[in-house]
């Protein structure tokens, strides 16, 4: 099968907390706190990186989930995620999916294109068991 990439949904939350983690950096340099302005600068940058460069993969029978550049890449054979569920939280304000995998092991993903990621990790999952039942027949 082919590759497919989903990128990560940049909400209106994740934009607010950027800009106000930024506005507090420059709120401390202004008053002359350089360490504590280096250190929020440095969550933004960050934030910033992991928000930008994360993203969901599709390749053949594996998701692998990118979280940045500096976090380690979490690779799932569709095979074993047993279970995808769309999450809400509180107001609905923010929506994620909630991946079940193996032995009762969760982790969120956020796709900008939620149904369609859901198709996609469901394409794969009955490739997947199509090609199972044809080489147990063979």
């Amino acid at each position: 099968m082919s590759r497919r990439t989903f990128q990560r949904n940049f909400t209106l939350q994740a934009k607010a907390g950027l800009t106000v983690f930024l506005l507090l950096a420059l709120y401390l340099f202004w008053h002359r706190y350089a360490v504590a302005g280096g250190v929020t600068a440095l969550l933004v940058v960050l934030l910033m990186e992991q928000v930008l460069h994360s993203c969901y993969v599709f390749d053949g029978d594996l998701l692998v989930i990118h979280r940045g550049r500096f976090r380690k890449d979490r690779v799932l054979h569709v095979n074993e995620i047993t279970r995808c569920t769309p999450m809400r939280t509180t107001f609905g304000v923010v929506h994620y999916l909630l991946l079940q995998y193996g032995a009762d092991h969760l982790i969120d993903v956020e796709p900008a294109q939620e149904q369609e990621f859901i198709k996609e990790l469901r394409k794969r999952q009955d490739a997947f068991i199509a090609a199972e039942h044809d080489e147990r027949e063979n």
